[in-house]
């Protein structure tokens, strides 16, 4: 005889269904960071209650990829480069690790799923599409996490998956997309040894340059606009 699931049980695995899927719309794009989600609109999609979109939203907020206030209810969250430049030493440190424990224990199929989503990449890459690249290293990044078998390091990771995409390195840090795709092959090459200690360089040094990259941009943006207003108080002065 079949038990039936109690109706708290229940509750729990549609609030976990509709947080995954809302993950999911947030990190495609199909919620735009800023954008107000709307706790009845999403109970009618998924045909169930506001109890546990209500949850799921919780959830979400736990995890930084929303904003919640009494008066506005749950915004998408937007990252600053200010923030991005912050998480690239911790990114690095903890996928660092996981690539340590992913490189002496990674099956041939997942090395073979990393060379597939390098040539996903790749082409996204010479397509100039831009979305395509973002998807494919996220799922690169990800496949690299769950190969290393530590569940705890997953769930830590999974608390900065808002912040683990290329898209912001690319338009920020005045290196091309195709330059930094390439940069993935070496992290391969590493897993492929079966050496930890290569393997976590490789991935370390794949995240921590990137890093540099846009802390120097926001250190040049900053600079050109304390420019901006000397020039403009020097122009004021010569009027005077």
């Amino acid at each position: 005889m079949t038990r039936a699931k109690s109706p708290r049980r229940e509750r729990r695995v549609l609030r976990d269904e509709i947080r995954d899927q809302l993950i999911e719309h947030i990190l495609n794009g199909r919620l735009a960071p800023g954008e107000r989600i709307v706790e009845m609109r999403i109970a009618q999609q998924f045909g169930v209650s506001q109890a546990p979109v209500r949850e799921a939203l919780r959830d979400l907020d736990l995890l930084g990829f929303v904003v919640s206030s009494p008066f506005r209810g749950a915004i998408v969250r937007q990252i600053s480069v200010e923030e991005l430049v912050q998480l690239y030493p911790i990114r690095a440190v903890l996928e660092g690790l996981a690539a340590r424990h992913a490189a002496s224990r990674i099956k041939p199929a997942t090395l073979k799923k990393l060379d597939g989503l390098l040539a996903t990449m790749r082409t996204a890459a010479a397509r100039g599409d831009d979305r395509r690249a973002v998807e494919a290293d996220f799922a690169f990044h990800l496949t690299i996490v769950e190969a290393s078998g530590n569940r705890l390091l997953q769930q830590i990771w999974d608390r900065m998956r808002l912040a683990t995409t290329t898209f912001l390195t690319v338009s920020k840090s005045h290196h091309s997309l195709r330059e930094i795709v390439e940069r993935h092959a070496s992290v391969v090459d590493a897993l492929r040894t079966h050496d930890p200690d290569a393997a976590e360089r490789a991935l370390r040094l794949h995240i921590e340059e990137p890093g540099e990259w846009l802390r120097a941009a926001l250190e040049e943006e900053a600079a050109e606009v304390e420019e901006g207003k000397a020039g403009s108080k020097s122009r004021i002065s010569r009027r005077r």
